[in-house]
């Protein structure tokens, strides 16, 4: 038996892809007799983690975006000294500073999945902060990390051009194919709800966002492009479509992205139905005909696969790090700029049903190499190699 203690910010599901996936990944080792504990945070921004079962503890904060916690630093060392590994999640927080200093007092191999924080856009990204934050703790966890883990190579490569350290190993993020097993026509009745609320929904056709609104998912060139095809030349052929944005709104975005679509007369062909709980997800991307998140920066996004899994055809940008998109023709990968994102849509809107149903299949196709069955030898055999490691 192995035992692993994954630190991570939150398990609150409006955190998005790591609160969803990390305890997926924890109760599929079991099979590969790995144990998990999860420290995480709690209160305020934090949120709460959700049932779960395992053994998650789960520590009060500070409301900032370093999440200071004096119950995690005084518990971090007993964490560590129980664990065989150690597994970081995420970059620039007051728990890796603590838990990567409490690994190496121990000689306790540990692994840093960064979940995209080390690609180009996010790197750059108000690095007056990060660099401070780099200097004092997680450049020298970075180093010293037993191994860094990407989702993709895509992210690997950008990981290697910062030179931190040499040793990635590349596992991808896994989605769960039964969930989304049943006939899309079936899973889609869940989403009459959603029409309940939101009548503008009722007898559209459905573009899905289905991630956190915020500017690293693309969202704001994604709705100018659209505004550009709903209100411009193309607006005859797109009059039965409508965005659907669904999602947390983390940081204020959504009254920016409201009054850009009233300035541009287009409020009515944009509808925001706020954060959904997985069985309302699973039933709008079945609704759905297409899921529309042209990134900036993503590790592997949880959302693209799940949408995959659904046969839902995908438009992301290259930065999602899933160029099989375009290769096995499952969507349409273009740049996130305004433009581009416009000329895909207008592809969209004219589609034959056919061609829809052709770009459905494949996204389902695509999304089997990413089952967790597939996955899960890999993960074991990482803290496997880790554990064996010298110390």
């Amino acid at each position: 038996m192995i035992r692993v203690t994954h630190v991570v910010q939150s398990l609150d599901p409006a955190w998005g892809g790591i609160a969803r996936v990390l305890p997926e990944l924890a109760l599929r080792l079991r099979a590969g007799r790995i144990e998990s504990t999860i420290a995480t945070l709690t209160g305020g921004r934090y949120g709460r983690p959700p049932p779960i079962d395992l053994e998650v503890r789960a520590y009060s904060a500070s409301a900032g975006r370093l999440g200071r916690s004096r119950a995690f630093a005084e518990a971090v060392g007993a964490l560590v000294q129980s664990a065989d590994v150690v597994h970081l999640h995420g970059l620039w927080t007051h728990q890796n500073w603590c838990a990567g200093s409490a690994a190496r007092a121990v000689a306790r191999p540990y692994v840093m999945t960064p979940h995209s924080m080390l690609m180009p856009w996010a790197w750059r990204r108000s690095w007056w902060k990060k660099r401070p934050a780099g200097w004092l703790f997680e450049h020298r966890n970075l180093r010293r990390a037993a191994m860094l883990h990407a989702l993709s190579p895509g992210e690997a490569e950008h990981m290697r051009t910062l030179k931190f350290n040499p040793k990635i190993v590349v596992i991808p993020n896994g989605v769960d194919l039964g969930e989304f097993a049943a006939p899309r026509e079936a899973l889609a009745a869940g989403a009459a709800a959603l029409e309940a609320r939101h009548p503008a929904l009722a007898g559209r056709r459905w573009l899905l966002f289905g991630s956190r609104i915020h500017a690293q998912k693309g969202v704001r060139p994604l709705l100018e492009g659209w505004l550009d095809v709903a209100c411009g030349a193309a607006r005859d052929e797109a009059a039965s479509w409508q965005l659907v944005i669904a999602g947390t709104d983390e940081v204020g975005l959504q009254a920016e992205l409201e009054a850009v679509a009233a300035r541009r007369g287009g409020r009515e062909r944009v509808t925001s139905v706020g954060l959904l709980d997985r069985p309302a997800l699973a039933a709008a991307m079945a609704r759905a005909e297409f899921l529309v998140q042209p990134s900036l920066s993503e590790g592997l996004s949880l959302s693209i696969l799940e949408a995959l899994a659904c046969g839902l055809p995908v438009l992301i940008s290259p930065a999602c790090n899933m160029p099989e998109v375009a290769e096995e023709g499952a969507g349409i990968v273009v740049q996130p700029r305004r433009e581009e994102i416009a000329a895909a849509l207008r592809r969209i809107v004219s589609m034959r049903p056919e061609s829809l149903a052709d770009l459905s299949q494949k996204a389902r196709r695509l999304a089997d190499r990413f089952a967790w069955d597939g996955l899960i030898p890999q993960y074991v055999s990482l803290y496997e190699g880790l554990r064996r490691s010298p110390r």
